[in-house]
């Protein structure tokens, strides 16, 4: 079986359904919130964490009834937070037919994309995933990987984003560029992620 391609998605005004208003919704939205996305939610119930978002982002559309076939019409992306494995199949037949990519949660057959547990520090994002076979592993190196990278250093990351872009007017040559950058992760690589290794 081949492997699926990792990616990072610009949905910054995109239209998004969301269908769904559970707890699995409430796994989905802060990412979809964040992302800038125009989002619509179709749903029977909300639960109350869902509600207490939707009180703070009034741009999200949300609609308290059953999904439609037709809702799916002119999305850029479909996110099903149902447990309903035959109307995620039926959902993702449709959104085929107007060739566009839907996720179902926890319903692998049914994805064209996974979700997957992410670390957030600044400008760095490292985004974990079993291709929707196993959550909870993703979560426990999510979890590993939030002790090795400390949420004090996004200020440093920041800095170093800033200074390789600064590095191209102070050396124009893209080889000795590209030693100084090497040089410089190598000594981030030695004095800060073994050092905190080594604290375990």
């Amino acid at each position: 079986m081949s492997r699926k391609y990792p990616a990072f998605l610009n949905l910054e005004n995109k239209n998004i359904l969301l269908i769904g208003g559970g707890k699995v919704a409430l796994e989905k939205l802060p990412h979809l919130i964040d992302c800038g996305a125009k989002i619509t939610i179709i749903t029977l119930e909300a639960c109350k964490e869902v509600t207490s978002i939707l009180e703070k982002h009034s741009e999200i559309k949300i609609e308290y009834r059953s999904v439609d076939f037709s809702d799916l019409q002119g999305r850029a992306l479909v996110f099903s937070a149902t447990n309903d494995s035959e109307l995620n199949r039926r959902l993702c037949e449709y959104a085929h037919s107007w060739k566009i990519w839907i996720n179902c949660a926890d319903d692998p057959s049914n994805c064209d994309f996974y979700s997957a547990a992410v670390l957030d520090r600044g400008p760095l994002r490292i985004a974990i995933s079993t291709e929707g076979n196993f959550a909870g592993l993703s979560g426990v190196v999510k979890s590993a990987l939030d002790e090795l990278i400390p949420n004090d250093h996004e200020e440093d990351f920041q800095e170093l984003i800033e200074f390789r872009k600064e590095l191209k007017s102070i050396l124009p040559d893209a080889d000795r560029r590209k030693r100084v950058l090497k040089n410089l992760l190598q000594t981030l690589k030695e004095e800060y992620f073994s050092a905190s290794t080594n604290q375990k």
